[in-house]
């Protein structure tokens, strides 16, 4: 029907042509035309049959606007800063809330868990493990193991140079002076000094009395901290914030200038784990520590964004760790929890001005009454127009334009008709070409 209305319609005439046939009707005579063409009463109706069915296709057609408008998601976390069990029975409740919640649920569970949860003690257990391997290192050396106090030392540096830095400085520089006495009981003075000069550049306040190690020990680490008669480089190879004997002095890859001697390099990041390597820096060679990344999973990531953000101190820094977690958990909002005083105290944040709210207590506000405060605005309703009713008007038979239309055509075929009748009859006359008006003669 659309292609049919979309067709031009031909014009009718009057004239008579080939394949047409006469019709007589009531004395009447007519030429029936065969046309590809249609009628004027025909092309009269097809216009207002398609002008109807045009307006019912746009009007199908137009896109309609979403009633009603709902609000953006915002997902939620929920952050223990503490790492203590009265904070994290708060944050499993928020939890629970949240997960039933369609605008405000996190976007992952295992994100969410990782920021509650208790924090892994990767550094304690190495630190612990370590100590013991210090305390069996001092146990051999009073009973002349030199060998195996020797092992024992080695292996604990091993265990530190995957922990934080500054949580290993200390105990680094304990198992240091145990390799050292262990290697200067063993005869091997070069490695014993090597030893006690980083000793004191881990922590150059050291000192040691007769009353507890014997005077060469003194005498070689006195001798040990005299200063370096020169400087190389140690090239460090990896990802990360390079420290070197326990200072931090830069980003890998890059070479960083060293004096001659043993030196101890570690490589820390964020989203790395932590590692570090034992370099020598002589005349005639650069120390070279390469240092492989560790891979981190998903949770320890999470957990290393949480740990950056409870050690921030100044506000610029803290925002900047917590617009981190929250990229990165893909979160707009978020309840950080703490304690003051033994008293838990909240802080709302949002990804929008202002940033973080005023610190509150806790006191007697229920999770529920925490989280009501991040809901989304209420959705937007947009009504619905009216719907208006066309009364229809009823009209008498003879006001219908059908029946108007057909009187016309009635009227006009009778007229028509009967000056087609009344010349049928006439004859034909000759032309006068000499026809003179007036009453003169020719």
């Amino acid at each position: 029907m659309l292609l049919a209305c979309l067709r031009p319609v031909a014009p009718a005439t009057g004239a008579v042509r080939p394949g047409s046939e006469t019709v007589t009707s009531v004395g009447l005579v007519s030429q029936l035309v065969y046309t590809k063409g249609m009628s004027p009463a025909m092309a009269a109706r097809t216009l207002i049959l398609c002008g109807l069915v045009v307006g019912v296709w746009q009007t199908h057609a137009e896109p309609r606007a979403e009633n009603p408008i709902r609000a953006a998601r915002r997902p939620v976390a929920v952050i223990d800063l503490t790492n203590d069990q009265p904070i994290r029975d708060i944050a499993y409740k928020l939890l629970d809330l949240l997960a039933a919640h369609t605008e405000l649920a996190p976007p992952a569970i295992s994100d969410g868990a990782a920021l509650v949860d208790k924090l892994p003690p990767d550094d304690d257990i190495r630190i612990s493990e370590a100590r013991k391997k210090q305390q069996s290192a001092e146990q051999n050396l009073l009973l002349r193991n030199f060998r195996e106090a020797a092992i024992d030392a080695v292996e604990g540096q091993e265990l530190l140079l995957r922990v934080t830095p500054r949580a290993a400085l200390a105990l680094y520089a304990d198992l240091a002076l145990a390799l050292g006495q262990s290697r200067l009981g063993e005869k091997k003075d070069i490695q014993a000094r090597e030893a006690f000069a980083l000793t004191y550049r881990l922590d150059p306040r050291r000192t040691l009395d007769d009353l507890h190690y014997l005077p060469e020990v003194v005498q070689t680490f006195e001798s040990a901290q005299q200063p370096s008669q020169g400087t190389g480089t140690i090239a460090v190879r990896g990802v990360g914030r390079v420290w070197i004997d326990g200072e931090e002095v830069g980003s890998a890859p890059g070479e960083f200038t060293a004096s001659f001697g043993r030196h101890v390099v570690w490589l820390t990041g964020l989203l790395r784990d932590t590692a570090g390597k034992e370099v020598m820096v002589s005349a005639t060679r650069s120390g070279d520590a390469t240092i492989l990344d560790g891979t981190l999973t998903r949770p320890q990531k999470v957990a290393r964004f949480r740990v950056a953000l409870s050690q921030a101190q100044d506000p610029a820094a803290r925002a900047s760790a917590m617009a981190a977690l929250a990229a990165f958990v893909n979160v707009h909002d978020a309840v950080l929890l703490s304690s003051v005083n033994g008293r838990i105290i909240y802080q709302l944040w949002r990804d929008q001005e202002p940033g973080f709210s005023a610190i509150k207590d806790l006191g007697h506000e229920t999770p529920a009454e925490v989280l009501r405060q991040l809901l989304p605005p209420a959705p937007v309703v947009v009504p619905e127009p009216p719907v208006v009713h066309v009364p229809v008007i009823t009209k008498r038979w003879y006001q219908r334009p059908r029946v108007q239309i057909g009187v016309a055509a009635t009227v006009v075929a009778v007229i028509v008709g009967g000056y087609v009748w009344a010349h049928t009859g006439e004859p034909d006359r000759a032309w006068d070409s000499n026809i003179v008006f007036g009453s003169g003669k020719q």
